[in-house]
């Protein structure tokens, strides 16, 4: 039945889409974990920062203002790596999307398919039927006609 290459193509392409969005759902994932790092490392050189202002007010060395501007610089490389990180799951995340979305309409494809050859089939069916019932009623209305000696 014709309907069947439709079934198989449905289910290949339902498991596609399936992993299609476990790959989503991942790389959603990976975005959401990367822009939260990135989050604390922002909080983190704040928190630190207002310990430079509050230790400047009562007074620091110069090596110790010194080494907080170079634990700044630092914790400043780090949050552009992990900027830089969180942009790449960011376009991660779009492609996966994307891919996801486009097995998704396949597969959506193949069950319309499915669903019009299942029509087609019916129409054929009733096609059928209504055939054999019409050679029936002829066949009754010749023989009452012509006294069923054929």
């Amino acid at each position: 039945m014709a309907a069947s290459k439709y079934e198989l193509l449905i289910h290949l392409a339902e498991e596609r889409q399936q992993a299609a969005a476990e790959r989503m759902s991942l790389a959603q994932n990976r975005l959401a974990e990367s822009r939260a790092r990135l989050e604390q490392l922002d909080a983190f050189r704040e928190e630190y920062r207002q310990r430079l202002v509050g230790g400047s007010g009562r007074g620091i060395s110069i090596v110790q203002y010194q080494d907080f501007r170079r634990f700044l610089s630092r914790l400043d490389d780090a949050m552009v790596q992990q900027q830089q990180d969180a942009d790449r799951c960011a376009q991660r995340f779009v492609m996966e999307r994307q891919a996801w979305q486009m097995e998704y309409k396949k597969f959506k494809a193949y069950e319309k398919l499915l669903q019009r050859e299942r029509e087609r089939e019916a129409q054929k069916e009733a096609k059928r039927q209504q055939k054999q019932t019409d050679e029936f009623a002829t066949r009754q209305f010749w023989d009452r006609t012509h006294g069923g000696d054929a």
